[in-house]
């Protein structure tokens, strides 16, 4: 069905090859997974796939890419979208409506298909992906994990042939991925070829055929899902891949932590956006040294709550505490530090030097050069921080966090798009802010990130505390709460 012959790419202006020499046969209906460390190649071979890497990016390619023997480069990019139905990691990219049911019909009207198989085949896909919730409502304020619910059902109502999925979990609850894992095995059973560009690895090896290592441009190697699942710790690491089984995850974390009086605390919180009731009565305690992941189905207010502790959004009633002092929204946003999902909303500088250099008080070189290095992002210093991947871009976000050292650090998916290795780095790193005194909150939906690193969780169901418990004690607990589904 796919066929990569020979096949290089660079992107326009850049004069290193990000895809070197590939050769690659995707069989009809087989289902196949890229992964390797960020900046491996995996999203520039789906691009190369579904003809945006020379028909929109407009890059060097050479080589021959066929598609169910058919040349792609002599095909127009409204046919090629036609059987390969892409969903890409950041879903805002792909709409082009703002209402749920017009989104899901955009391109079945767009291929002429009849108004009632439109309204069926809509049906059909919210019911995949068990949205029924998302009917009639806006999607722009929606949450990351509830925009790629739309995405995807966008293109299973297309019903095209080939799915290229690029980091499809990164924005979604396990409840949800779940779900996806799920809607995947439909779309294998019906016979569609599937391409999944991916670093979480776990929910695809009961799917997958087989799993292909990238490294540097190139296919190194490939696995079997049982190889996944039984990969030893020491090659996995070495790798930077991350488990293919959640069941192995463990972490223990050594803290230091004084509960005589709580750095944060939080009492009888209140907040809703108009109508909609997020938090009613929410209090909470945190101690310096407190790594706290907050955790619940997309959408419930866990990204809501993090903006609060940091004065990015004003409780209606209740009351945040900083050291036992209350504190206004506005002078929270100076003793706090919120690192946002949405990476783009946070760079601002022409360089990722100039990212750094913009959020110090002094002009430290030294240390600009020690907290990039940090990060893996000194060799790209002089990049454009648009010019980035996803992880690089999540990693430059942490490493401004760094540069601006509060007390208090709310943290919003920070390993959405990260490999295995730099997701340990990560947490490695969060663990040290921690053993300082500092005080954490992680918004995740990541298992194997939150087992390694924090010491408790916080479970939010409905905008109210459903559970605090401490994480180390109860892995289990926590892997159930992970992948429960909102009643």
């Amino acid at each position: 069905m796919i066929e990569l012959l020979d096949v290089s790419y660079a992107y326009l202006d850049d004069s290193v090859y990000d895809v070197k020499q590939v050769d690659l046969t995707i069989g009809t209906g087989e289902f196949v997974v890229l992964t390797g460390k960020s900046g491996c190649g995996k999203t520039t071979i789906t691009r190369i796939i579904n003809g945006l890497a020379a028909k929109f990016y407009e890059g060097r390619l050479t080589g021959r890419v066929l598609v169910d023997s058919e040349d792609l480069n002599n095909s127009p990019l409204w046919k090629i979208g036609r059987e390969i139905g892409s969903i890409f990691q950041d879903p805002r990219s792909q709409f082009f409506a703002s209402l749920t049911e017009d989104e899901l019909a955009f391109g079945c009207e767009n291929y002429g298909i009849d108004r009632l198989l439109i309204e069926e085949r809509i049906k059909n896909a919210v019911r995949e992906i068990n949205g029924e919730n998302l009917i009639g409502r806006d999607i722009y304020p929606m949450s990351s994990g509830e925009k790629q619910k739309i995405a995807i059902a966008s293109i299973y109502a297309v019903n095209p042939g080939i799915y290229v999925f690029d980091e499809p979990s990164a924005n979604l609850d396990m409840a949800s991925v779940i779900k996806l894992r799920d809607l995947m095995g439909v779309l294998k059973k019906s016979g569609a070829t599937i391409v999944v560009a991916e670093h979480r690895l776990y929910y695809l090896t009961g799917l997958a055929d087989r799993f292909i290592f990238m490294e540097d441009g190139h296919l190194i190697k490939e696995f079997s899902p049982k190889q996944i699942e039984e990969m030893k710790i020491e090659e996995k690491e070495r790798m930077g891949l991350r488990t293919g089984n959640l069941q192995v995850c463990t972490g223990q974390l050594p803290y230091i932590l004084t509960h005589d009086k709580p750095s944060v605390q939080i009492d009888s919180l209140t907040f809703s956006y108009g109508k909609n009731e997020i938090f009613s009565g929410l209090s909470l305690k945190a101690y310096s040294g407190d790594v706290i992941a907050l955790i619940g189905p997309n959408g419930v207010g866990k990204s809501t709550l993090g903006q609060i502790l940091c004065g990015l959004l004003k409780e209606i009633s209740g009351s945040v505490s900083y050291n036992r002092n209350k504190v206004t929204s506005k002078k929270r946003r100076k003793k706090a530090y919120y690192v946002m999902q949405n990476t783009d909303c946070q760079l601002f500088g022409e360089s990722v030097r100039e990212e750094l250099a913009l959020n110090q008080t002094s002009q430290n070189e030294q240390e600009i050069e020690e907290v990039l290095r940090r990060y893996g992002l000194w060799e790209y210093r002089e990049r454009h921080p648009a010019s980035l991947s996803g992880g690089q871009k999540q990693r430059l976000t942490l490493a401004v966090a760094d540069i601006i050292d509060t007390d208090i650090l709310i943290l919003d998916e920070p390993t959405s798009g990260l490999d295995g290795e730099n997701m340990r780095i990560i947490s490695e790193h969060l663990k040290q802010l921690s053993r300082k005194g500092k005080t954490l909150f992680v918004v995740t939906h990541d298992y194997e990130f939150a087992v390694a690193t924090c010491n408790r969780a916080l479970q939010l169901l409905k905008g109210c505390c459903h559970m605090d418990f401490n994480i180390n004690k109860n892995e289990k607990l926590l892997l159930s709460c992970m992948q429960e589904r909102e009643k």
